[in-house]
């Protein structure tokens, strides 16, 4: 479903990213000129890993996973992504494909810019391009640390760890809603959904969350912070 996009709202949601803060008006108004709005359902995929990159996608509102597909075997889950998100990685400057697949969580809407535009504003702003490469590398430390807590943790600090980004740094309230399955969460930890399971009772069992529904609540942050710095 497609629906029309203003000016305003545009220049609202690119000033939330720190690359367009450096773009001229002129500039923002070519951008305006190129740009359409899509939604998404839960479940639907918004980038789909090996396609090709048509448009830098910006994620304006709504949750999604980053899933780094592995067939026959299960899938990894590398971030959960709230607004705004830029959709981007290496593929865009090595062989224009998506190395992984983003999938709406929730109801998403996107707005969709054309890569001639994005390579012609890196090519006529240094500014620009100097913070754009800046947020790649800081996707690619992250990804680093995902995968340092992966191998190095054990099973009570990735779960530990995954509860409390969450909270932390996605809903950023607590009680917050756990919008991911049990499989999903097995794919955010690189466990299985029956060790996922119990790990959360014994948390329960100790007094270190609540779980009613989907609802979630970390009720003992420094034994829970504690858990992951040395799990």
């Amino acid at each position: 479903m497609t629906e029309p996009v203003t000016p305003d709202s545009c220049l609202h949601c690119l000033q939330k990213c720190d690359a367009f803060q450096v773009l001229s008006q002129t500039e923002m108004e070519i951008l305006h000129l190129s740009k359409y709005d899509t939604t998404y359902r839960a479940g639907e995929v918004i980038a789909k890993q090996g396609a090709p990159i048509s448009h830098l996608v910006s994620l304006n509102e709504g949750l999604v996973k980053v899933v780094l597909e592995t067939p026959g075997e299960q899938d990894i889950i590398i971030s959960i992504e709230k607004p705004v998100f830029i959709l981007t990685g290496p593929g865009l400057f090595v062989d224009n494909r998506y190395h992984f697949s983003v999938i709406a969580l929730s109801e998403c809407r996107t707005c969709y810019l054309e890569i001639l535009q994005l390579h012609r504003l890196m090519d006529t702003n240094p500014d620009f391009a100097k913070r754009f490469y800046k947020n790649i590398g800081q996707k690619s430390i992250q990804l680093y640390n995902r995968i340092r807590s992966l191998n190095q943790k054990n099973m009570a600090g990735r779960i530990s760890e995954a509860l409390l980004v969450l909270q932390k740094s996605i809903f950023e309230v607590n009680p917050f809603e756990l919008i991911l399955t049990r499989q999903e969460l097995a794919e955010f930890t690189g466990m299985t959904k029956e060790s996922v399971s119990r790990i959360l009772k014994e948390f329960r069992e100790e007094g270190l969350i609540e779980i009613e529904d989907r609802l979630v609540e970390i009720l003992d942050f420094d034994k829970m912070n504690a858990i992951s710095r040395k799990g």
